[in-house]
Formats: structure tokens, C-alpha cells, sequence
């Protein structure tokens, strides 16, 4: 699956030092290469979800209880400690049954082209994929019109614009590696990207990114 052949890379170019089963050294010198991830087998998506509400979660818990706990009124924050963990419980199963409609207007794979060279590397969703995530987007933001929701319209807007990233090497301050899940992650201060490849190829993409994020090496060094 090399959808970046029918765009503007007709002739991908093999590289002298590396060949890979997906992995690609294409005519202008960036690496190509095209993965379709099992949104199934794969969690790391749906726990990257559940980690930014967990945060948002967790600070809206701090905001509320600060106080009480500064004053000592433990009876208090305990108390309601169940309801938050009963709160909790709902958001991870809503969470699981809204991920699980949303690969299945995938058609469960998540099928992303990814763009290399040494400045840095992009994330991106085929065409046929950003209609469907524009789909989403326009049925979330519709609701959210009808209901007077302002932050659920905005998320919509935010599903349907968010179909691409791009992590600049000079700035990535940390590099995760999940071989069980074929999945890199790539952290910039601001912008977290994950990247997949085929086992064949995943050892030479991840030694590629380490090699080339300067902030990782002087930190390494």
C-alpha cells in the first residue's frame, strides 16, 4: 500500500544503505512510506485519549479540592473520592464505546502516509480518511450547534482541521519507543506525534529520528 505513488512520487528511489519492506528514499530525498494501524490491536491512541482528559480531569480535581485539603477537611475530599472514582469509571467506558464508532468509520485501521528527512518527519492521513474524519467532525460540531454547545462545536471543528502533523527534529525533547504496538513516539514540548512502520522497517526509522533530534543527543551525551 504506497498511496504516495499516485500523488507526485511516481518513481520512489531506493536508498544504497537501506532497503525496508514499506520504507521508501524517494526522488527528492525524503522518505516515504504508508501504515494502515489496527485501531483494535493497537491502544496507544485510545490511552493517549484517555491520558489528555485524565490531565484535564485531574487538574479540574486540584482546582476544586485545593482548598479542602489545605484546610484539613479530609472528610470531605474523602467522601467525595467515590463519586470521583465512580465519574472515572464512566469516562473510561464512554470513552471505549465513542473510540470503538470511531474505528469503525475508519473501517479499523488508521491508515497514515508518513513524510522523512532529516529536518523532521509528517504525519498524515490519506485522502479517503480526512473525508471521513471531516465527517466526524461536522456530525460532533453539528450536535454541539443544536445543543448550544460551544465546546463540543469547537471540538468538531478540531477533529475535522486535525488530519496532519509534523515534529521538527531540532526541537523534539524525547523519543518513545513500543515495538509491541510497531509505534514511535516522537515528543515535542507542545506536540506529540506518533509514528508506525512495519517490524521490518521499524528499528531503521527509529535510529533515523534518534540520529537526527540534536536535543535528544545532548541529552544522551
Amino acid at each position: 500500500m504506497k498511496t504516495y505513488n499516485e500523488k507526485r512520487y511516481t518513481e520512489p528511489l531506493e536508498s544504497p544503505a537501506y532497503r525496508g519492506r514499506e520504507v521508501r528514499l524517494c526522488t527528492d530525498g525524503k522518505y516515504r512510506w504508508t501504515y494502515p494501524m489496527n485501531m483494535l490491536k493497537n491502544p496507544l491512541v485510545y490511552l493517549t485519549v484517555c491520558k489528555i482528559f485524565g490531565g484535564i480531569g485531574a487538574v479540574a480535581w486540584i482546582i476544586g479540592y485545593a482548598g479542602a485539603v489545605f484546610r484539613g477537611e479530609w472528610d470531605r475530599v474523602l467522601g467525595d473520592l467515590k463519586w470521583w472514582g465512580v465519574a472515572v469509571l464512566v469516562f473510561l467506558a464512554i470513552s471505549a464505546l465513542a473510540y470503538l464508532i470511531v474505528a469503525a468509520q475508519y473501517g479499523w485501521k488508521y491508515i497514515v502516509e508518513f513524510t522523512m528527512d532529516e529536518k523532521g518527519i509528517t504525519h498524515e492521513q490519506t485522502p479517503a480518511q480526512k473525508k471521513v474524519a471531516q465527517r466526524i467532525g461536522g456530525a460532533v460540531s453539528g450536535a454541539g450547534a443544536l445543543a448550544g454547545n460551544v465546546g463540543r462545536t469547537g471540538q468538531g471543528m478540531l477533529i475535522a482541521g486535525h488530519t496532519s502533523l509534523s515534529s521538527d527534529f531540532a526541537v523534539v525533547r524525547s523519543v518513545k519507543a513500543f515495538r509491541r504496538w510497531h509505534t514511535i513516539k516522537v515528543n515535542e514540548p507542545f506536540a506529540k506525534n506518533q509514528i508506525y512502520t512495519t517490524p521490518e522497517d521499524f528499528d531503521f526509522v527509529l535510529q533515523y529520528i534518534r540520529s537526527h533530534c540534536k536535543k535528544l543527543n545532548n541529552h544522551n551525551s
